[in-house]
């Protein structure tokens, strides 16, 4: 049985539905303006009031809650571009943690 060209719509409206939360949309921003990783740490309020985030998802973002992040909806690859502008993959880095041979 094949798949109506409505029924893959769907699905698709449905993913990019997805890419369109609070965490989502913050963190595609955090790529182009740097500025909100200062924001976020200095700057807490304004910016949950300005993303509109719950008081979830700006505790997870600044306590860079990985696990919570992710269940709270922040889509993998936007998490760990997340990461790394936090800091966290160098600590992880630092710590030895398995990755790539060239250690990027």
């Amino acid at each position: 049985m094949t798949q109506h060209k409505s029924d893959l719509l769907a699905s698709f409206i449905d993913e990019a539905r997805h890419l369109t939360t609070s965490l989502n949309i913050f963190v595609s921003d955090m790529i182009r303006d740097k500025d909100l990783v200062r924001q976020l740490d200095h700057e807490p309020d304004e910016l949950a009031a300005k993303y509109r985030f719950s008081q979830a998802e700006i505790d997870a973002l600044r306590e860079r809650d990985m696990p919570r992040l992710y269940q709270l909806g922040l889509h993998p690859f936007l998490l760990v571009r997340f990461a790394g502008m936090v800091g966290i993959l160098e600590y992880w880095k630092a710590l030895g943690a398995p990755g790539r041979k060239d250690g990027t």
